[in-house]
């Protein structure tokens, strides 16, 4: 996978319509979409320094809530992104690492299944795990 240099990601934020917000030790960015959701990123100022293939999907999915695909098309075209797109679902909050410890070591899901969990989801499916495994044990 190709991972965009961080002079990228800013050249993305200017031609999606993006408004610089500051800059510090970063640069950060802010847009509002049509349906009023606010979207938050920054990009570092080692401008030819490239991120690692899992930042840069986390960066696509959870600030700047676009694909790979859109993300390199905008910065070929220059057209923003149309939004909204229909994307799997981002969890509202992450989910915490002793759920996804019990989730990969006592109930063996993988990654990509946890990722698909939000984090209300994620405790109810411990609890109940924890809940049969106690009756179990009480027989």
């Amino acid at each position: 996978m190709r991972t965009p240099t961080w002079r990228e990601v800013e050249e993305f934020c200017q031609k999606d319509g993006w408004e610089l917000i500051r800059s510090s030790n970063h640069i950060f960015f802010r847009k509002v979409l049509v349906d009023g959701t606010v979207l938050d990123t920054h990009r570092s100022f080692a401008d030819d320094k490239t991120m690692s293939p899992g930042r840069f999907a986390a960066i696509l999915r959870t600030q700047l809530m676009v694909s790979q695909e859109d993300f390199w098309e905008t910065l070929r075209t220059g057209r923003p992104v149309t939004r909204p797109k229909p994307q799997s679902p981002i969890p509202s909050r992450p989910i915490p690492t002793w759920i996804a410890r019990v989730l990969v070591d006592d109930l063996g899901l993988s990654v990509t299944q946890i990722a698909d969990l939000g984090e209300e989801e994620a405790r109810r499916i411990v609890e109940e795990f924890w809940s049969h495994r106690r009756n179990e044990e009480s027989t």
